[in-house]
């Protein structure tokens, strides 16, 4: 189970209409694991920064839907490594 829900993506994102409901859903899902793949552990309740991140990277991930495209490439935003930085793992 997710720990951002379908409604906090959805506000996030200003979406009021239910037609992308399971694409945001599944672009959860990949934000987290996401998330999680960097060395952060979630805990419950989320921390802040770390429920913030993954609004960022939902946002991110649902404005760049195309793996290739034509425009300007928009990485990952920095704001989101800089939110995550206090919550990786350290490893020696």
């Amino acid at each position: 189970m997710p720990n951002v829900s379908l409604a906090d993506a959805k506000a996030h994102l200003r979406i009021t209409f239910a037609a992308d409901d399971a694409y945001i859903t599944g672009i959860i899902e990949a934000a987290e694991d996401y998330i999680a793949r960097t060395g952060v552990e979630f805990s419950t309740p989320l921390p802040p920064a770390i429920r913030h991140a993954v609004l960022l990277t939902v946002s991110h991930f649902y404005n760049n839907r195309e793996a290739v495209t034509a425009e300007t490439v928009n990485a990952m935003p920095f704001g989101v490594n800089a939110l995550l930085q206090p919550y990786r793992e350290q490893g020696l």
